[in-house]
Order: C-alpha cells, then structure tokens, then sequence
C-alpha cells in the first residue's frame, strides 16, 4: 500500500479522493470558448501573493436576466405568481381575521352591557323582597292602640248599640 504523509495533519495519507460536492460533476468540466472577464466586480484570488488585500481592486461580471436559462426563467416566474397568490390568501385572511375579531369585540360589549343590567336587575328584586318581608312583618306585629280605641272597645262591649 502506498502512503505518504501530509504535512498538514501528520498522518499517514490513504489513496482515496475527497467526495465531490452533489451539484458539481465527478471530473470537471473545461470549457475552452470562454469570454474575456469584464473587469466589473469581484475577483478572488485563492492564492495569497499580495498580504496587502485592502488595495486589490474587486472585479466580477454581473449576470444578467436574459442569461437565465428560459426553464429557469419559467420557473421563476412561476414561483413569483404563486407568491403573489400568497400573498393575497394571507391579506384575505387578515382582513377576514380582523372582521371576526371585531364583530367578536362587540358581541363582548354588549354581553358585559347585558351582565350588568341584569345585575341592575337582581339588586332591585332583592329590594323589593326584602321590602315585602318587611312589610308582612310589620302587619304581623300588632299594632299598638289608642287610649281612644280602647275606650271606645269598651264602650262597644258594654252597650253594642253605640258602635260608630
């Protein structure tokens, strides 16, 4: 078996080759009709041969919306309408959420509004029944007479005729 050791780790090195991420082919890919770079944006460097980075210019090529593949284009579009779509849903919902909540807000008002008439209401039944127990209490209390009614009683038991 055929090892070397990497200056890196320390260990001994295998024979296997790092996987290769999902997206990109196994061998990549050269193309020889490439364009000239347009020095527009960003260039990276994977090589550190100036440690004076802050005064590198940037270059990259801006991509442009005609370069997009009509699939992806068609897709894209697509994803767009179904997000306006979604978006209407949500205001929809919201605004039938919010009518809901207040027709719910009034019917509370009016709920309290109605406990407490009705509280209104069983205070002055409790009035008036106290106030009837009173009074059939106070009927039931003989009343104290008059020296004239007594007098005048007497005079009823001695002779009947003279009765008012």
């Amino acid at each position: 078996m055929l090892t070397a050791q990497s200056p890196f780790s320390g260990r001994l090195k295998s024979g296997r080759r790092p996987l290769q991420p999902k997206n990109s082919p196994a061998t990549p890919v050269v193309n020889n009709n490439v364009k000239p770079n347009l020095k527009l944006g960003i260039e990276i460097s994977l090589t550190d041969n100036n440690s004076n980075k802050e005064n590198q210019l940037i270059y990259t090529t801006p991509t442009k919306m005609e370069s997009l593949d009509p699939s992806l284009a068609e897709e894209l579009s697509a994803i767009r309408e179904k997000l306006d779509r979604l978006r209407l849903e949500r205001e929809k919902t919201e605004k039938l959420l919010k009518e809901r909540d207040l027709m719910l807000e009034m019917q509370m008002n009016e709920m309290e509004k109605r406990g407490q008439v009705q509280r209104m209401l069983e205070i002055e039944v409790d009035r008036l029944y106290r106030l009837n127990q009173l009074r059939s209490s106070c009927m039931r209390v003989t009343s104290i007479r008059s020296l004239r009614d007594k007098e005048q009683e007497k005079k009823v038991k001695e002779d009947p005729s003279v009765a008012k």
